[in-house]
């Protein structure tokens, strides 16, 4: 299946503080992927996680990203490509603009779909983080093969 997606039009989902426009979809690609661009604030990024049946990888735009993988942090600057096979804790720190790409499709999508509400205003404040939304972060996660791991100890 062939399509093109002009700039800003992909559906949008904001989280705690971010906001993922989806670039290619499950259907879009028959399942064989899904690649979303995140727009996360300065100093943020989610928990170590691990995802168990997709592969993910980072595509830094602008700016910086830190991120963590087995073990290993590394810093990922704009124009570098980062990949985290499944199964493997990772974690981010972002200051920029990335794109991520999921593989096989499938289980991310759906994930960022219900843990995040859905919006087509692309000036749109995201909500904080707070009990409710980190509530519905985990119950999604744990239907949709993510598993959220506790802080690393300082």
């Amino acid at each position: 299946m062939s399509f093109f997606r002009s700039t800003n039009t992909g559906p949008m989902v904001l989280g705690p503080g971010d906001i993922y426009t989806f670039l290619a979809t499950t259907e879009e690609t028959d399942g064989a992927y899904f690649v979303l661009e995140g727009m996360v604030p300065p100093e943020a990024g989610p928990p170590p996680h691990i995802h168990h049946d997709q592969d993910e990888s980072f595509y830094v735009v602008e700016g910086q990203l830190d991120i963590m993988v087995d073990g290993e942090a590394r810093e990922a600057k704009a124009g570098d490509f980062v990949h985290v096979s499944k199964g493997s804790p990772h974690s981010f720190f972002n200051r920029s603009q990335t794109v991520a790409t999921f593989v096989p499709a499938g289980n991310a999508e759906q994930f960022f779909r219900e843990a995040m509400d859905e919006t087509t205003d692309r000036n749109a404040t995201p909500p904080s983080l707070d009990d409710a939304m980190i509530q519905r972060m985990i119950a999604a996660a744990e239907r949709n093969g993510v598993e959220i791991l506790p802080p690393p100890q300082a």
